[in-house]
């Protein structure tokens, strides 16, 4: 039970008993009809049965209206409008009805026509409080309506912010993949190159170290920087893209990848987000080759039109090796990547494994 209703309920029943002390005959009647008003939110239908009741009890044994306890049948009016089951809500205009027909009998009854003006004005009233109810009904639920708006609001924004982080982390998951796979199937594939070379000559060893040295601090570096571009909060990755391709492509022959190259029509620039996409996506294709294949053969090659960018690595495959690939986290990431800018990715073997990637230049994004 709210405390305002008990507080509105004493003051309401307090007030009848000074009226009483003041000379107020049956002031008890209004105090007694003031009770009811602990509940008038709690039990709007209950409270409005009992000022009913007592209102028209008042009626039957007095033949008359009672002051002030008839203005609580107003409140009951408003409470039924406000607080009671939606189609509940006319119910508060059943009892001023009745008063107003009774009212209009009495003066009909009695020949007395300007007797009837009172139930104008019981009609009026009665309006008035059911409507203001209703009044508040509504803001009450556009307040409802409001606060879910803004729990949903709260639960997007979490929602988002959720996944967020998780194409973040899936982000950073793929970069460190393509780094770290990247140079260690070059590193291991120079180190079993030079063991081969040691054997021969070994004053031919020296060059090899060198180069899985630099890859090794080639590799630090772009870790270094992935975590400060993480740390930093920037979600640019500055350096990286297909400016850098000629010397990815030289770090693959120098790993012992028979590569070739080809690239067609006009270069397009590129968005930073697309052109590192495009960059680590032929830095996995040629590493699956590097690790996966037996020939260490590959052909890529690059067609560029006004709208279109077409990536292709084709690399031999054995007879006993032109199985599907498992898919894994590279092929994963290639795919993700190219689906970040409504880009394809086909993937067949057959005598040759190919992963042809394609990428729409369009003005909404994928072009600078």
């Amino acid at each position: 039970m709210p405390a305002l209703d008990v507080a509105i309920a004493t003051a309401a029943v307090i007030c009848c008993l000074l009226l009483g002390l003041a000379g107020l005959s049956e002031w008890y009647w209004s105090a007694m009809i003031a009770v009811p008003l602990l509940i008038r939110r709690s039990a709007p239908l209950l409270f409005l049965a009992v000022v009913a009741a007592i209102s028209a009890a008042h009626l039957a044994v007095s033949r008359s209206f009672m002051f002030p306890g008839d203005l609580v049948s107003l409140v009951a009016v408003h409470a039924t409008a406000a607080y009671a089951p939606r189609h509940w809500r006319h119910a508060g205009l059943l009892p001023g009805a009745a008063s107003a027909i009774l009212v209009v009998a009495q003066a009909l009854h009695d020949r007395r026509l300007g007797a009837a003006l009172p139930a104008v004005l019981i009609m009026a009233t009665v309006l008035a409080a059911w409507s203001t109810g209703l009044m508040q009904r509504q803001q009450r639920i556009a307040v409802a309506d409001a606060e879910h708006r803004r729990r949903l609001a709260e639960q997007d924004s979490a929602i988002r912010a959720q996944l967020a982080a998780q194409e973040e982390r899936i982000r950073i998951s793929q970069e460190m993949h393509d780094i770290i796979a990247h140079s260690l199937a070059s590193i291991i594939a120079q180190a079993e190159g030079g063991r081969a070379t040691a054997r021969v000559d070994s004053g031919a060893v020296g060059p090899v170290l060198d180069r899985i040295a630099h890859l090794g601090r080639q590799a630090l570096t772009d870790v270094k920087r992935l975590l400060t571009v993480v740390e930093d909060g920037n979600q640019d990755w500055q350096g990286e893209g297909l400016g850098r391709l000629p010397e990815l492509l030289g770090g693959f022959i120098d790993a012992g990848l028979d590569l070739t190259a080809q690239s067609s029509g006009e270069d397009q620039p590129l968005a930073a987000g697309m052109d590192l996409a495009v960059y680590r996506v032929i830095q996995e294709s040629l590493t699956n080759v590097l690790k996966h294949t037996h020939e260490r053969r590959a052909h890529l090659a690059m067609q560029w039109t006004p709208t279109l960018l077409t990536v292709t690595v084709r690399s031999p495959l054995s007879p006993s090796h032109n199985e599907p690939p498992i898919p894994g986290r590279g092929l994963t990431g290639i795919r993700h990547r190219c689906a970040l800018f409504n880009g394809t990715c086909t993937i067949s073997t057959g005598e040759d494994l190919t992963v042809t990637t394609t990428w729409p230049l369009t003005a909404q994004g994928a072009r600078v």
